[in-house]
């Protein structure tokens, strides 16, 4: 099969987030004898990963990003332009296309867009020649919204928000109807864009994780600490990093004076690494090359997400090594989570504090549940039993008729 990946960013094996979900699938469909090819844009940061995703790709193509979007244009796109800003910023000619070249020039017979943003490429593209289409959603930006709003409280910046909100959904649900198949993470996306449109046939295919490069991490030290990862250009990020901060942490703190907290990803704000230099027993190291050494000085991972949607890949890798969990019900959405079993799942910031430190003093609770969480990843949410349910949706959409 001849299978072309549309990607916002170069997927590589050390990044963070969503995007190493593309990596994986790139990586192993190739392995499985397909033929792959990659379309994304450029950051000339990211050159030093292309030797880590070339091999696995019979071509590249990578297109110049767009002119970011600031101040009056910015504005103006979110009142009046008929995409939403999250499309808009993201909009190129040149990757139309590129991308419409590479399907004419190299045959392929499904073009994949990872994350709704890249299914603009797919969705009235006039350079697109006939070619089967799927859209990967790791995330509704329309449920990210909804959430956004919910928190929102100043009412300028709710009603700047509810507009966007409306061109946003009227953007994403007319690129599910144009494709032939839209992947979501979780059964419960699946049901809450099935809501929005009864008419889009969408598959679930979850987030999976390398169980064997997620091993069961090293003895602890001495040293107590707990863990959270994420990219923080994603808002959601940033906004569970500050939320525990403010209500949760202080607790811990008086009943666990050593505690450390690691931050561990790329882009934390200037606010976040002001946390770290404000306050010792907080480690905000930006980007790091592994995470794992930063989950064997650690007790407790924490998922104290409160905006997004999608799966939360980061927890099952925590749960793969064999790291206790204490997250939020949204952060665990999608993971057959049973709190006091294999996780704790806390909403109230005293409760999570009140969690996260019978973790750090009770060892056998400790044990029995990083053992219960390792089992769950390895049955469920392997990579082998991922790319199964890819191909067999692959398959699926390419032996319909062909154009």
């Amino acid at each position: 099969m001849k299978i072309l990946f549309l990607s916002s960013q170069l997927p590589h094996s050390r990044v963070i987030g969503g995007h190493k979900i593309v990596y994986q699938r790139i990586a192993r469909l190739a392995a499985r004898g397909h033929q792959v090819g990659l379309c994304t844009f450029r950051d000339e940061a990211e050159d030093k990963y292309l030797a880590d995703i070339e091999p696995h790709v019979s071509e590249i193509e990578r297109v110049p990003l767009p002119e970011p979007l600031h101040g009056i244009r910015k504005a103006w796109h979110c009142l009046v332009h008929s995409h939403a800003p999250l499309f808009s910023s993201l909009r190129s000619t040149a990757m139309q296309r590129t991308v419409g070249d590479m399907v004419e020039r190299s045959r392929y017979d499904v073009v994949i867009a990872e994350f709704t943003r890249m299914g603009q490429y797919l969705f009235r593209n006039p350079y697109l020649p006939a070619v089967r289409r799927i859209v990967s959603c790791h995330l509704s930006p329309t449920t990210v919204a909804s959430k956004q709003l919910d928190l929102t409280r100043w009412p300028p910046q709710y009603v700047r928000l509810w507009i966007c909100m409306k061109h946003l959904k009227q953007m994403e649900f007319d690129i599910y109807r144009s494709v032939d198949r839209v992947l979501v993470l979780t059964a419960e996306e699946r049901y809450t864009l099935l809501r929005y449109a009864p008419d889009v046939h969408i598959n679930v295919i979850p987030y999976c994780v390398d169980v064997d490069h997620f091993r069961p991490r090293t003895p602890l030290t001495g040293e107590k600490g707990i863990v959270y990862t994420g990219d923080y250009d994603d808002d959601a990020n940033t906004d569970a990093v500050t939320w525990f901060y403010e209500w949760v942490w202080p607790d811990l703190k008086l009943r666990h004076p050593d505690l450390k907290f690691y931050v561990i990803g790329p882009n934390p704000s200037r606010s976040m690494r002001e946390l770290g230099r404000r306050d010792k027993g907080i480690v905000v190291t930006g980007e790091v090359s592994d995470i794992r050494p930063y989950f064997s000085k650690s007790h407790v991972y924490v998922c104290p997400v409160r905006m997004g949607s999608g799966m939360r890949g980061k927890i099952l890798e925590a749960m793969s090594s064999q790291l206790p969990v204490v997250s939020t019900t949204l952060g665990a959405q999608g993971i057959p989570a049973q709190s006091g079993e294999n996780c704790f799942l806390a909403d109230d910031p005293a409760i999570m504090a009140e969690d996260i430190s019978l973790l750090l003093e009770d060892e056998n609770l400790r044990q029995r549940m990083e053992t219960n969480a390792r089992r769950l990843v390895q049955q469920r949410f392997s990579w082998e039993r991922g790319i199964d349910l890819l191909e067999q949706v692959i398959n699926e959409v390419t032996r319909k008729t062909r154009y």
